[in-house]
């Protein structure tokens, strides 16, 4: 069910214009959210547009992605960084629209929502154990072909060392949570999850990326010291309108490289197609759902949960197995007992003189 108000027809009333018309559009606004907070809107067609004398606005409604936020507290819950914030230099969650997403890693890395994507709800299927009482997984969806802007929209990380290839001693791990909706090449670029170039030379130095082929493989490259080091999984690895869990690792010593398939080791192989790099080599930022800058090519046509960039560590089967298990966190939390942040919690008086402030232990969340 799709519903929409047309704010056009408001009259301003008053001396003061500006102040009325905001007080009407707030109580047309609640109106409208009453009358329709029982009703499932569209993802794509929630949209409520104001086109006004020098302002242009969109509301955007989800109704569907809410749910009641209640806990079980005879049970302990868990911080998620244990020890993830130790080694995570990026955390993106695809939760909310607008100009920019928040980066939960703690470093503030400046990221960039490009186009018009839309919120959505996560598989009726899927449970990110947040807690027991069905909060819905929440993604953004990026290159809809009912977009406006389909392949022309995207993510953009601004570039920074704790992101790059150069300088790592040990190598780096990623998670990305995602349904890809679309196997197709465009021309010689294949549908990007993510790519990034550390510096200018025609062929960077240092790069990394991962992309999905029209056969279901995941092919990851990383380019360590001008050598490509490139591996694929095995065809049919993914199928388009699945919901994935995906960990990807590059070990510099010996250039050793995993991908983790919702929590499986999968076996690899050398790739040896086309490697297509971005063709502006002067812009090393990170980019999520299409090829870097330059041509417009390799756009995503996908859903994005949760991204997550993991610097000098490499995760091990059984820490894989751990985030598989609660979705959340490669500790070996029970599913359904990770406290995620922006959720609420409570914390009894008696627990108050145990907790430090910056810091958390599983204490501070036991009931």
């Amino acid at each position: 069910m799709s519903s929409s108000f047309d704010f056009r027809g408001i009259r301003i009333q008053g001396n003061d214009p500006q102040t009325q018309f905001i007080i009407e559009l707030q109580k047309r606004l609640i109106q409208f959210l009453t009358e329709n907070q029982v009703a499932a809107l569209e993802s794509e067609n929630e949209d409520i547009y104001l086109d006004a004398p020098d302002m242009e606005t969109a509301i955007k409604w989800h109704s569907e992605l809410g749910s009641q936020q209640l806990f079980d507290f005879h049970r302990t819950y868990y911080p998620p960084f244990e020890p993830d914030g130790q080694f995570v230099t990026l955390y993106i969650k695809g939760r909310n629209l607008g100009n920019t997403l928040t980066d939960y890693s703690g470093f503030n890395n400046f990221i960039t929502i490009h186009g018009d994507p839309t919120l959505v709800a996560g598989p009726a299927d899927f449970d990110p154990g947040i807690h027991t009482h069905g909060t819905k997984a929440k993604a953004i969806r990026f290159n809809r072909p009912t977009s406006k802007f389909e392949n022309d929209e995207w993510l953009q990380i601004t570039d920074s060392t704790r992101l790059q290839i150069a300088g790592q001693t040990v190598g780096f791990s990623l998670f990305v949570r995602f349904i890809c909706y679309s196997l197709a090449d465009q021309g010689d670029w294949s549908p990007t999850i993510y790519e990034k170039i550390d510096d200018s030379t025609a062929i960077p130095n240092d790069a990394q990326m991962l992309e999905v082929k029209s056969d279901g493989r995941l092919v990851f490259i990383v380019r360590d010291g001008a050598v490509n080091v490139p591996k694929q999984t095995a065809a049919g690895t993914i199928v388009a309108g699945e919901i994935y869990d995906v960990f990807v690792t590059y070990g510099v010593s010996g250039a050793v490289m995993h991908v983790y398939v919702n929590g499986v080791d999968k076996t690899l192989s050398n790739f040896t197609g086309n490697i297509n790099w971005q063709t502006d080599n002067n812009n090393h930022d990170m980019c999520i759902a299409r090829r870097g800058l330059g041509e417009d090519a390799g756009f995503h046509y996908c859903d994005v949960f949760i991204f997550k960039y993991y610097r000098e560590m490499i995760v091990s089967q059984t820490q894989v197995t751990n985030h598989w298990i609660n979705k959340q966190t490669i500790s070996p939390h029970p599913f359904g007992r990770t406290m995620v942040a922006n959720y609420f919690a409570t914390k009894l008086a008696s627990y108050i003189n145990t907790f430090t402030p910056g810091s958390f232990s599983s204490i501070s969340f036991s009931m």
